[in-house]
């Protein structure tokens, strides 16, 4: 799953998703105690598409999730996280091999967490990535 780093990639040469949150950028989850606000991403789930040949392309899931303290910043980070991934595509040979040609943005929402108190904005993105 190597297109994740892609993913980051792209949301740290954001300026705009940078500008809130710096590099506080993680796979999965956010280490204990990380302040707010801040981002994490996680593949949610893969298809893969053949030709009578070889495998083409696969069409990754991936779950991007800002969280923040209020409604309003959670709303205006995921903003700046939607413009950063919207139909953008990234390719690298090093030290990751990917190809993401597309990422569509399929779904979004904002959550309200507790304990601690914080508000998460929620996107869903499909990423085609050549194989």
């Amino acid at each position: 799953m190597e297109y994740t780093h892609g993913i980051k990639t792209l949301l740290a040469d954001s300026a705009a998703v940078t500008a809130l949150v710096g590099t506080k950028i993680y796979p999965i989850e956010a280490p204990s105690g990380t302040t707010l606000p801040f981002v994490t991403y996680e593949p949610t789930g893969t298809t893969i598409y053949h030709t009578k040949e070889r495998a083409e392309y696969q069409q990754a899931r991936v779950e991007i999730v800002g969280y923040a303290s209020t409604y309003a910043d959670a709303v205006y980070l995921g903003s700046k996280i939607r413009a950063a991934l919207s139909r953008k595509s990234i390719q690298a040979s090093t030290p990751y091999k990917y190809i993401i040609d597309n990422i569509y943005l399929q779904d979004d929402e904002i959550e309200r967490l507790e304990e601690p108190d914080r508000y998460a904005y929620v996107l869903e993105v499909e990423a085609f990535v050549i194989l």
